[in-house]
């Protein structure tokens, strides 16, 4: 739900607990505001979790991405580094930098910024990589 404030008109707030979760290969994701949706803009805002053993599939983005764990643990893997991903941890990821992210804890839960034209979401046929099915996920 969106409220535009009187005093504030030109700013959104969404309640987290009013976005629907989609499915997006092995993670859920809640999309605060995305500029594929509204037409406007660069930056997508999204709570994304994912399950033990969960797994991206490799993508870039053609701008930063920038995260900041709020729960769980989870290996970034970029450029032949790993990284490990705890609660609190925030991380800059440059433009087209092939990454790779995996649970490794119960459940991992992560609020990502980043520009809505990735790979990820374009997919190979241009379109949206969006699995709405079981949540099996195509990680690699």
């Amino acid at each position: 739900m969106t409220v535009k404030l009187q005093d504030e008109a030109q700013c959104e707030v969404i309640e987290l607990s009013s976005v629907e979760p989609e499915q997006l290969y092995d993670f859920r994701q809640q999309v605060l505001f995305s500029p594929s949706r509204r037409g406007e803009g660069f930056i997508k805002l999204a709570v994304s979790s994912g399950k033990k053993g969960a797994l991206s599939v490799s993508h870039s983005h053609p701008r930063d991405e920038v995260t900041l764990t709020l729960k769980g643990q989870a290996l970034l893997r970029a450029n032949g580094k790993e990284h490990l991903l705890t609660e609190g941890t925030a991380v800059r990821i440059p433009p087209g930098v092939d990454h790779t992210v995996e649970v490794l804890s119960d459940e991992w839960v992560v609020v990502a910024a980043y520009c809505d034209e990735c790979s990820l979401c374009r997919g190979p046929e241009k379109g949206p990589l969006w699995n709405t099915g079981s949540g099996d996920g195509h990680g690699a």
